[in-house]
């Protein structure tokens, strides 16, 4: 609180005599309106509660910035004589002004070894947009990956594949809404039983196509014979009636997009996502028949530029590419499945991911105390996990080669350490 002062007078009836007295008497002790201080202790490089900033590495490599904040108290004195006068202050807190990252690096470090919920190694990096604070963003690497370490991504790949389907539907190449068995072309026969399976049907995991098929992992296919093997495999259930998770479906995707574009599937996310983001996030073009919905590979750097992208509605970094439109954006953000039975889902439990919305999960509410949300997540199999939290306005991305279970449960960590320090200081 500001320093305040106050002095009461001195008596008036009081003699002339008395008053001179009782004014040398406070002036020798110290009063009559001063107030003793002890100052605040000088500031340390990268120390805990005193402003400064340090910089240090974990294990792994990788850069770690934080600053803390200290201040002083003023002490008060007292001295009562004919009067009295009491004086007193104190120094605000200031208001951090970088973010302090030092309690995520521990937590970080600490989740690396053999025991049961750690890992072998893990690379991170989390961006706090429109932030001022010098060290908004961050990135560390611990173990056996380094920050700069490309890591496979298993269902992470999802959320990209999404990004560039919405890019060709914002182009008029596709409509979410129409059935596939237009876009499909002469060379695939699809059967009258999936005439009603849409591309949203396919991105919300609601088409009814089964989880998987042997030709995903058949890296002599092609996208179009792997489409006809899943066109011909039976349906799980009546398309639009329930949720199952599929990455079957997604293969019919990446056939639906070459089709349109004319273009290879990386080919086309390189032109379409990646070169306008300066991300490397790829699948590779080794292979006609690239997994679309877990094929991909790509650094923290790489991934949290697309999810930048999302917390600017749709723009690069440079303020003017636009990929996609804001109202896309928006309509990530609302869960599609509310209200359907779930025939199968990856999702850990503990994680509560319960919405679904065009290749990303919504988190509840109740996982996220700090943040009133939406937080968009896309964990894979293999322990990645990129989230984007539109509230506080920050992504981050954790990679692992590990399990979805144990990367769930570091964010599960990780998120409210994040969180504090968003929240302690103004963008």
């Amino acid at each position: 609180m500001p320093y305040q002062h106050s002095t009461p007078p001195l008596r008036r009836a009081a003699p002339l005599a008395a008053a001179l007295f009782a004014a040398l008497l406070l002036a020798a002790c110290g009063g009559g309106g001063g107030s003793s201080s002890d100052s605040a202790p000088a500031a340390s490089a990268g120390s805990d509660g005193a402003t400064g900033t340090g910089t240090g590495s974990g294990t792994g490599s990788g850069t770690d910035a934080g600053s803390g904040t200290g201040t002083g108290t003023s002490g008060s004195g007292s001295d009562t004589g004919t009067g009295t006068d009491n004086g007193s202050g104190s120094t605000p807190t200031p208001t951090p002004t970088s973010y302090d990252w030092s309690a995520l690096a521990t937590r970080l470090d600490a989740s690396v070894g053999s025991d049961s919920g750690q890992v072998a190694g893990y690379s991170f990096a989390v961006a706090v947009s429109s932030s001022t604070a010098s060290n908004s963003r961050y990135t560390r690497g611990g173990g056996n990956l380094a920050s700069t370490a490309r890591v496979a991504l298993a269902s992470a790949s999802k959320g990209p594949t999404a990004l560039l389907v919405l890019s060709l539907v914002r182009d008029g190449l596709l409509d979410l809404d129409m059935p596939v068995v237009n876009y499909l072309g002469s060379d695939i026969s699809w059967p009258a039983a999936k005439s009603a399976i849409t591309l949203r049907m396919l991105l919300d995991h609601t088409s009814g196509i089964p989880y998987s098929s042997a030709c995903l992992s058949d890296t002599a296919s092609t996208l179009a014979a792997c489409t006809q093997e899943i066109a011909d495999t039976a349906l799980v259930f009546p398309p639009g009636t329930r949720f199952g998770y599929s990455g079957a479906g997604y293969q019919v995707v990446g056939y639906v997009a070459q089709q349109v574009s004319g273009v290879a599937w990386n080919t086309l996310f390189r032109q379409r996502i990646g070169t306008p983001l300066g991300s490397g996030l790829s699948w590779g073009d080794s292979t006609q028949n690239p997994r679309i919905a877990g094929g991909a590979v790509a650094s923290t750097d790489d991934y949290v530029k697309l999810l930048q992208m999302l917390l600017d509605g749709g723009l690069a970094a440079d303020g003017t590419t636009r990929l996609l439109d804001a109202a896309q954006v928006q309509s990530l953000q609302r869960s599609e499945i509310d209200g359907l039975p779930v025939y199968y889902t990856p999702a850990p439990a503990s994680a509560g991911l319960h919405g679904y919305s065009l290749g990303w999960w919504i988190t509840d509410t109740a996982s996220h105390p700090g943040s009133a949300g939406p937080e968009l997540s896309n964990p894979g199999l293999l322990g990645s996990l990129p989230w984007v939290d539109f509230d506080r306005r920050y992504a981050a991305v954790l990679l692992t080669n590990s399990d979805t279970d144990t990367a769930t449960s570091i964010w599960g960590a990780l998120r409210p350490l994040i969180l504090d320090q968003v929240n302690a200081v103004p963008n």
